[in-house]
């Protein structure tokens, strides 16, 4: 993800699934489990993306998972400096930015021998997180690495997940939400339609026409509401913490300023959960210190924050039927020792990215190893309410590249 100097964020959660029909404004009937009409298993569903870390970063000594392995040949690099870099601990709760351009992100790859981070990123990278590292939120509140850790260890946890692209935003954002980057200049450019664009340094995009799940879900009546941390203030002329390249239905012609885009503000959308209005799917982008984004702050604000939203959630009336997706965007720059699969025709696979559902809906306390991207979260909104492939050949050819989440869930799930 592009990192300005401030703040930046993302994570992913899939929400409430009320099985009820008639939950609040999630009562859409359109959908039904692959268009079989009846009401859908997953009624809401909440993406939270998270920002910049690998699964070796966060989940690396997890119990059980693929994480590091002392036999791959990349668990010892050179850096530039000539020296010998091998994993070790990380215990700093804050850091700084990693390089997390394309050219940084092909160059660590190597070709798939995942050897050259130390030389490209520095000692830095090869660092990693574990559940003994704690401390202090900023209000003083004490979180640490294990938040994460129980999430996943109570529900499910997927350590074969990768970003769509060997990219910063948009393009892994572009992917999730139309299977599709346009073109490469795209991948790294502003959104035409952002009233921040202009005051960025960067090429600004040229407007998207390809339709996107936005587009398929207001066609079916579905609700759905992109959440921006800061929007509303960067919708007013202020900027500050607020990353354009995030907010990736400003790209498109049809979503851009419209409705669904709206500002996030957790108490407002704790008054949304409890007053049975969540929309049927929903976005939630925050900034760099809540998404957990090196160089933004205390990592801890950020799992204090995600922790927030996820028990907001758990305490609302809809919760028996939810489920909360939790995903980086992107690896940032930190190692990861599994090679990415390459797909044809495509700027991915980039390096894994933790992937975590919190559902009672969700397998419990099992780790899924089969191969998954930011396209198999469009795949399962496509399947669930119904909407079909995109008509387009070159989206449509993307996301058939991708697998499905249902290995994770216990609920009914297939492939669109």
């Amino acid at each position: 993800m592009h990192f300005p100097g401030k703040y930046l964020w993302i994570a992913v959660a899939f929400a409430c699934l009320a099985m009820t029909p008639g939950c609040g404004s999630g009562s859409d009937s359109t959908g039904g489990g692959g268009g079989g009409g009846g009401t859908p298993s997953v009624q809401h569903l909440i993406i939270i993306m998270m920002q910049n870390h690998s699964f070796d970063n966060l989940f690396g000594t997890f119990p059980g998972a693929h994480g590091l392995d002392p036999s791959a040949s990349s668990y010892r690099q050179v850096d530039k400096s000539g020296g010998t870099i091998s994993p070790t601990l990380l215990k700093s709760l804050s850091t700084e930015d990693l390089n997390h351009s394309r050219a940084a992100y092909v160059a660590a790859w190597d070709n798939g021998k995942m050897d050259k981070y130390a030389h490209t990123n520095g000692d830095l990278s090869m660092q990693y997180y574990d559940n003994t590292v704690s401390g202090k939120a900023s209000d003083g509140r004490s979180f640490g690495i294990n938040t994460l850790w129980s999430y996943a260890k109570d529900y499910t946890l997927a350590d074969n997940f990768f970003a769509s692209a060997m990219n910063s935003q948009p393009a892994n954002g572009l992917y999730m939400v139309a299977a599709t980057i346009h073109d490469d200049p795209t991948s790294g450019s502003l959104p035409y339609y952002d009233p921040c664009s202009a005051s960025q340094s960067g090429s600004i995009a040229e407007p998207l026409k390809e339709t996107n799940v936005g587009d398929q879900l207001a066609s079916k009546n579905v609700s759905w509401t992109w959440y921006q941390e800061n929007f509303k203030q960067a919708s007013s002329g202020n900027c500050n913490d607020y990353v354009p390249q995030e907010d990736v239905f400003q790209y498109f012609t049809s979503t851009a300023n419209s409705s669904h885009i709206q500002d996030f503000y957790l108490p407002a959308f704790q008054s949304t959960l409890d007053s049975g209005s969540l929309p049927s799917v929903v976005w939630i982008q925050g900034d760099g210190l809540h998404g957990m984004h090196p160089g933004g702050g205390n990592i801890l604000d950020g799992i204090e924050w995600l922790d927030n939203i996820v028990q907001a959630d758990k305490k609302s009336y809809i919760w028996p039927n939810s489920a909360i997706i939790v995903v980086w965007d992107e690896s940032g720059g930190w190692y990861d020792h599994v090679a990415p699969p390459q797909l044809a025709n495509t700027q991915g696979l980039g390096a894994r990215v933790p992937f975590i559902v919190i559902s009672p809906l969700a397998k419990t306390g099992y780790i899924s190893h089969q191969q998954m991207d930011l396209v198999s979260i469009l795949r399962f909104i496509q399947w669930n309410w119904g909407l079909g492939h995109f008509s387009a050949s070159d989206q449509s050819t993307r996301e058939r590249q991708s697998g499905d989440i249902c290995d994770l869930l216990a609920a009914k799930c297939g492939a669109p």
